[in-house]
């Protein structure tokens, strides 16, 4: 199956806080190869600036915050596809009327580009209003439920 996952997701995972048993569930079901996961560009580049700050804040320095910064991205992206936006995905999220958060709009377009069958949120009600035809907008405890 094909899993698109919100920033927020990968951040539960990276920095073990909010939902991380079930965001642990859904990377090991990638890992093993049970489902495709999917980021969009745009996580990949928050995602790095806030392990990035993390790291600082657990009093990490250069070069070891560097090389932990480096292994996890590179690690992410040994199991994690990047769902491609072209300018088209990009000017559908923006003229969204249903979102009042572009990036969120953003990661729905990234999802549906990726042709995923899921997106995973724990910002469900950012989505509520959004056309959610080819994909089922669901929280990381509902996906790792069933």
């Amino acid at each position: 199956m094909r899993i698109f996952l919100d920033t927020n997701v990968i951040m539960d995972y990276l920095s073990s806080r909010g939902n991380v048993e079930a965001a642990n569930k859904i990377v090991e079901s990638i890992e093993e190869g049970e489902n495709t996961g999917y980021i969009s560009a745009g996580s990949y580049y928050t995602i790095t600036y806030l392990t990035d700050r993390l790291l600082k804040e657990e009093g990490y320095n250069n070069p070891q915050r560097l090389k932990i910064l480096r292994h996890t991205l590179s690690t992410l992206l040994s199991f994690f596809e990047i769902a491609n936006c072209s300018r088209t995905e990009f000017l559908l999220g923006t003229l969204d009327q249903q979102f009042n958060d572009l990036e969120d709009s953003y990661q729905l377009q990234a999802a549906n580009a990726a042709s995923c069958e899921y997106l995973i949120t724990n910002n469900i009600k950012d989505f509520q209003k959004s056309d959610i035809t080819n994909v089922r907008i669901i929280t990381p405890t509902e996906f790792a439920a069933s």
